[in-house]
């Protein structure tokens, strides 16, 4: 077990010196989607035509879009790959935590977060009626990372039986899992219906004449 934790600890700070050479905000495209522009300058998500892409899609203009992409996935939701070099971060019990960080060597994590102006706003490709129900969200998850070892006063409210320290008994740092922007999903709510006013009909009738 030892011994796997001194490679799991080598490797993760060799990718990371290795990886120097990238700057954080590197951001990529999950496909090319050429057709749109999501972030115009008043920040409203807009087409190279000029025309929102809030409004509802109609079969005809999905299947030009879907054309442009060359036979490309489009996501109903797009999000932006960026790789970011955090000092902290929230781990499972919400809790900031201090990443290890010596030097050049680094902790690098890739998020896939929401295309600007998209977060919040409906889905596209989605049925008409349920178009207005639907809404983009930011999804998140965990994933590994060293952090420095919490103080006294706070270790016992962290799992730190759960993970070991490395690379002996007395180093300050140890595993943890801190939270990562995980892609945007789409989510369509359901429709709540208007409650009826109750007594209204005891009161139409009162009001009629005798």
């Amino acid at each position: 077990m030892r011994i796997a934790i001194h490679i799991i600890f080598i490797a993760v700070v060799s990718l990371a010196a290795c990886a120097v050479g990238w700057q954080r905000g590197t951001r990529f495209s999950n496909s090319n989607e050429s057709a749109y522009d999501w972030s115009s300058n008043e920040g409203e998500e807009t087409t190279v035509s000029g025309e929102s892409t809030n409004n509802w899609l109609s079969v005809k203009e999905s299947q030009k879009l879907l054309k442009k992409e060359r036979g490309l996935p489009v996501d109903c939701c797009p999000y932006d790959v960026e790789m970011i070099e955090p000092k902290g971060g929230t781990n499972q019990e919400g809790m900031y935590v201090e990443l290890y960080m010596e030097g050049e060597n680094k902790q690098r994590f890739f998020e896939q977060s929401c295309r600007l102006g998209v977060e919040g706003k409906p889905c596209r490709f989605i049925d008409r009626k349920l178009y207005n129900q639907s809404r983009c969200v930011q999804r998140y998850s965990y994933t590994y990372a060293i952090i420095k070892l919490p103080d006294e006063t706070i270790r016992h409210h962290h799992r730190v039986s759960h993970f070991t320290s490395f690379p002996s008994a007395n180093s300050k740092w140890m595993l943890d899992y801190i939270k990562v922007r995980n892609g945007c999903s789409c989510e369509v709510l359901a429709k709540m219906k208007k409650k009826k006013k109750k007594g209204g009909k005891g009161k139409r009738e009162s009001e009629e004449p005798h």
